[in-house]
């Protein structure tokens, strides 16, 4: 029996150190189907993409797709409308800082001949301090986290039959394209959880954050402020998704800024208050900033 073809996209931002390995997991894998792996150099200002473009895959295809903007809605949007080769089975989304185990390709397959009514499968964790929760969380919830999971083929040819992309800006791809997958792309329909499996054979791992390094402080400060802003833009924009469609989705998010920004929140959030508070700042910052420019643009057009 021939092997099922396979497409993973693998989104990098600054991985020069670290994309290799991410490559060499996948390869670990690559017995388990027919894989083409697709990276999309996202907007690196390192040396990502001549990391990639040396890298020598052995069983399995490795394509770079550079991208100038750095945006991983962006990235997102530009794989499934324009790279996604639509005779693949299945669709896995990954990040360059995650490590796909064996078993991961094999389990995505056999999760979707399982679950015909799923369009979409979650992976889970196999490493972190908060690996028992998270793994719970993803599972209960039918929850696709954007360091693994995969498209059935025919729900990335509906996203691109339906036009249907994301805002550019938006953090939190993973839970937008979970929703999204659950309500058969139109918001304003029925939710219907069997639409996301589980898969429990394989997962990914990542290299925990350490409190004794300055860069992993660093890396969870700026974490912790993008899943703010993420749960912000989620309050503008699911209300808008749920009474208009699909139709309502900006293209960008300062336009969601523009129509929805009263509605942020603005409550005690516990420790996360903090974080919540130059989140909005953000939000504002980013809505002065396009004002900026849109002036700009009209003095220019009428000068």
């Amino acid at each position: 029996m021939p092997m099922l073809q396979l497409s993973v996209a693998v989104f990098a931002y600054n991985e020069e150190n670290g994309i290799g390995a991410c490559l060499d997991a996948i390869g670990a894998c690559a017995q388990e189907a027919q894989v083409t792996v697709h990276v999309l150099v996202n907007g690196c200002t390192d040396g990502t993409e001549a990391a990639v473009n040396a890298y020598k895959p052995v069983g399995f295809a490795v394509i770079p797709v550079v991208l100038q903007r750095g945006d991983k809605a962006n990235a997102w949007n530009h794989y499934v409308h324009e790279v996604a080769p639509l005779e693949a089975a299945a669709h896995v989304f990954t990040d360059g800082d995650c490590r796909m185990v064996p078993g991961t390709l094999r389990g995505f397959l056999q999760a979707f001949e399982n679950n015909p009514e799923a369009m979409g499968c979650a992976a889970l964790p196999v490493s972190g301090r908060s690996q028992t929760e998270f793994r719970a969380k993803l599972a209960v919830g039918r929850e696709m986290a954007g360091n693994l999971y995969a498209l059935r083929g025919e729900a990335v040819r509906r996203f691109r039959e339906a036009g249907v992309r994301l805002p550019f800006g938006m953090f939190g791809e993973d839970g937008l394209v979970t929703m999204l997958v659950k309500h058969d792309l139109d918001p304003r329909s029925p939710r219907r959880e069997e639409r996301v499996a589980v898969s429990e054979e394989g997962g990914f791992a990542f290299k925990p954050l350490s409190p004794f390094s300055l860069r992993d402080l660093k890396t969870y400060r700026n974490r912790k402020m993008r899943y703010a802003v993420r749960r912000q833009q989620a309050n503008m924009l699911y209300p808008l998704l749920f009474e208009r469609g699909v139709s309502a989705m900006p293209e960008h998010v300062v336009d969601l800024y523009r129509a929805c920004h009263a509605s942020m929140e603005r409550g005690w959030n516990g420790l996360s208050t903090y974080f919540d508070w130059k989140a909005r700042r953000r939000i504002e910052r980013d809505l002065r900033a396009d004002d900026s420019v849109k002036q700009a643009e009209r003095a220019h057009l009428y000068s």
